[in-house]
């Protein structure tokens, strides 16, 4: 039964057999709780990523992941790499610098694969600076005569031919080392000094050590201060011209050979020496001997009278006079020859053959 309003006879409740549910209010059939999505910890990685975890990662056990997927490299773009990095493995070859062949990938994928920009990118890099030393240095004094590493390269490959063919090969250091890299980028970026001039004063220095009597190593020591040992630094040196080193080099082969002969000549005359019978360029020693032997024997001829004298007759007035090097040394000697003769050879007249050499110079 159920209570309601009726209005009839000024309005009072009555008594309804109406069911009861009929007026109750009807309620929708309750929707389970959504289950909770499987959640997971971050790796440190995704957690730097902006946003967190990306979405494609979260997705509910059993749901279809919609991510879009990684692209794929098409054929076209897989040669285009390839053959960035065979130039660039190609490049370092030929560089010598195979201590960034490990990077080929990570520099194609930094630079693309445009081979210009590789190949600047790789200038950039310590290793290439460290390689190319002294085509570097060139380039910042703005000397251009070297265009590519190329270049530069084969440049290294004379040098090197130099010095193995003058049999100092060591002093570069061994071939492919670094030592022997740095040492040619000093010859070239420091030093500028062509292949030829190198060659030049290489010899110049085997000569000396190839004129193998020790009287001549010492006047080498005894005139500029130098041994063997320091030759090919001392000649190498860019203070110093070609010219100076190829006189130095003919004095102590004078003055070490007249040594032999008995003579003592000092650094002055053993250039001036030198340089007569160089003639501007190299002296030997088996072609001074004749000529120091005959100085010798001035030297010798004119000695009795000197001491008997008081004076003296130095083995290098006896050199200058018998060479036509000097006025007064030669007019010492005449005068020293025409008393000899007077005084020992029982004739006070002298003739101009007595006095000749034999020989014009």
């Amino acid at each position: 039964m159920a209570r309601v309003w009726s209005p009839a006879g000024g309005g009072r409740w009555i008594e309804t057999k109406a069911k009861a549910n009929a007026q109750a209010p009807k309620f929708a059939t309750a929707i389970p709780a959504p289950t909770p999505a499987p959640t997971r910890v971050p790796t440190p990685a995704e957690a730097d990523m902006p946003g967190g975890i990306p979405f494609a990662q979260v997705t509910p056990q059993g749901a279809v992941n919609t991510a879009p997927a990684e692209p794929t490299e098409s054929a076209e773009d897989r040669r285009d790499r390839q053959t960035a990095e065979g130039f660039l493995r190609d490049m370092l070859t030929r560089f010598g610098m195979g201590d960034l062949a490990g990077d080929i990938d990570r520099l194609v994928r930094e630079s693309g694969n445009n081979t210009s920009v590789l190949l600047n990118n790789i200038r950039k890099t310590q290793s290439y600076q460290d390689r190319f030393k002294g085509f570097v240095a060139l380039q910042q004094r703005g000397i251009n005569d070297l265009q590519t590493e190329a270049d530069y390269i084969n440049l290294e490959t004379e040098y090197r031919q130099v010095f193995r063919d003058s049999g100092v090969q060591n002093f570069l250091g061994a071939a492919g080392s670094t030592a022997e890299r740095d040492a040619i980028a000093k010859l070239v970026g420091d030093f500028s000094l062509s292949v030829n001039e190198v060659k030049d004063r290489v010899s110049d220095a085997q000569r000396v050590v190839a004129e193998t009597p020790q009287e001549v190593r010492d006047s080498l020591q005894k005139f500029y201060n130098v041994d063997p040992a320091t030759l090919v630094s001392y000649v190498l040196d860019p203070t110093r011209t070609s010219t100076e080193i190829n006189r130095r080099a003919n004095a102590a082969i004078v003055g070490g050979f007249a040594t032999r002969a008995g003579l003592e000549f000092g650094a002055g005359v053993s250039e001036r020496v030198g340089e007569f019978f160089g003639r501007g360029g190299d002296s030997s020693g088996t072609a001074l001997e004749p000529e120091l032997t005959q100085i010798a024997d001035v030297q010798r001829s004119t000695k009795r009278l000197a001491d008997i004298e008081k004076g003296l007759l130095s083995a290098e007035e006896s050199a200058l006079s018998t060479l036509d090097l000097d006025i007064e040394a030669k007019e010492k000697v005449r005068g020293l020859q025409s008393r000899e003769r007077a005084r020992f050879g029982g004739t006070s007249a002298l003739t101009s053959a007595s006095l000749s050499r034999g020989k014009v110079i």
